[in-house]
């Protein structure tokens, strides 16, 4: 019998880089500093462009990652993440308004740029036949960030710096971690890892599997960017007051938190195609029933359902691109990941013309219907072939 050992060490010290970084880089800049920033006086436009900032960031720190890996390494990637991050929210320290706006762009950018630099060096050096459920634990572990960062945020007080003081301690804790895992660097400078540097970005693999994560992280950015974005005003409609909806969103982060391991144990055991396909059909169902009146015991376990459900889209999407043959893991997650953040951009915009039509209940109609697009796109990819 072969004899293959993995580097758990790594493993694990990657895993803790992500859980302590997601929250410096992710918990406060997206969740509390919208908050802190209207506390300072920030008025709604400059929220609303603060949080196209975060976005926007984000997209050069995923196109760029792979080749900063490939030329520099890893490890150096991640640490320079970290530091855009930390110089972002020294900035927003400042108190100075017109630094918000550059602020948040930094802080998206280090946001993508440890995306990509760290999560192919995880799953590349993991067990390939466990890849699916280490992507959904490694996914849990970070859907920690938006409910640890707001309660810290809240115990530690949210006046003066201290949630940005909060993130910095978050950023720097996470490079301590990151010294002791192994970068396996002539495995990386392997003949697949090299195919990207004499092909273009945009000339991707074709394997079935990819379009496959293609398709769910589409369906997949919009689908949960409408929710966040758009819920209070869906929970406002139903005559819900501010607590009530705070723990509604509670009840959705704590579904996205408990359910990824889930889906990435489908991903192993029933393949990809069966995984997305019970995603976006339980997605359809739950978002349908939730258009109906229900009691708060009932509305909780639905939200709770949606959270996990829509979450898992990122979470399949990140493990197709893990499981693709084809050209580098840094690049097609990179990729993965900028259709995903893009499409996050046109959800809200679809909900909100759908709610201006039919109501409030426009919302679920929305997120019902990506989920069923979804699921005719995910049928007709794998029935053309089996998906691993």
């Amino acid at each position: 019998m072969k004899n293959t050992t993995y580097d758990w060490r790594s493993i694990a010290a990657l895993n803790a880089v992500s859980t302590f970084a997601q929250v410096g880089q992710f918990g406060i800049p997206f969740v509390v500093l919208p908050l802190w920033l209207e506390q300072q006086g920030a008025t709604a436009l400059q929220l609303s462009l603060y949080a196209a900032s975060l976005w926007l960031g984000q997209l050069p720190g995923l196109g760029v990652a792979p080749r900063l890996t490939r030329q520099f390494g890893a490890r150096p990637t991640i640490l320079a993440a970290l530091l855009c991050s930390i110089l972002a929210l020294a900035a927003i320290a400042l108190g100075i308004s017109a630094l918000w706006l550059p602020a948040g762009l930094l802080a998206g950018f280090g946001q993508g740029l440890r995306w990509i630099g760290l999560e192919p060096w995880l799953y590349h050096i993991a067990p390939s036949h466990a890849r699916g459920r280490l992507v959904g634990f490694h996914e849990t572990l970070i859907a920690l960030a938006p409910i640890v960062a707001p309660a810290m945020s809240g115990w530690w007080g949210i006046e003066g710096l201290a949630p940005l003081w909060l993130g910095m301690g978050f950023l720097l804790v996470s490079a301590v971690p990151l010294l002791w895992a192994h970068e396996d660097r002539p495995r990386a400078s392997s003949a697949s890892a090299q195919a990207p540097d004499a092909t273009p970005f945009w000339q991707l693999p074709r394997e079935k599997i990819f379009l496959l994560g293609v398709g769910v992280a589409l369906f997949g950015g919009m689908s949960e960017s409408a929710f966040i974005g758009l819920f209070p005003v869906f929970g406002s409609a139903r005559q819900l007051d501010a607590a009530q909806i705070a723990s509604l969103l509670a009840s959705f982060g704590l579904g996205g938190l408990l359910m990824q391991y889930v889906a990435g144990w489908l991903a192993d055991h029933r393949g990809m195609a069966f995984a997305s396909l019970c995603c976006c059909i339980g997605t359809a169902v739950v978002a349908l029933a939730l258009t109906c009146a229900l009691g708060p015991l009932l509305l909780h376990a639905a939200v709770f359902c949606l959270g996990g459900l829509v979450t898992a889209y990122l979470t399949l999407a990140l493990i197709a691109s893990a499981k693709t043959l084809g050209g580098s893991m840094a690049r097609n997650m990179s990729a993965v990941s900028m259709v995903y953040t893009l499409s996050a951009v046109v959800g809200p915009l679809a909900a909100a013309a759908a709610m201006h039509a039919v109501g409030g209940n426009g919302l679920m109609w929305v997120i019902a219907g990506f989920a069923l697009l979804m699921a005719v796109y995910v049928a007709r990819v794998a029935s053309r072939r089996r998906l691993a």
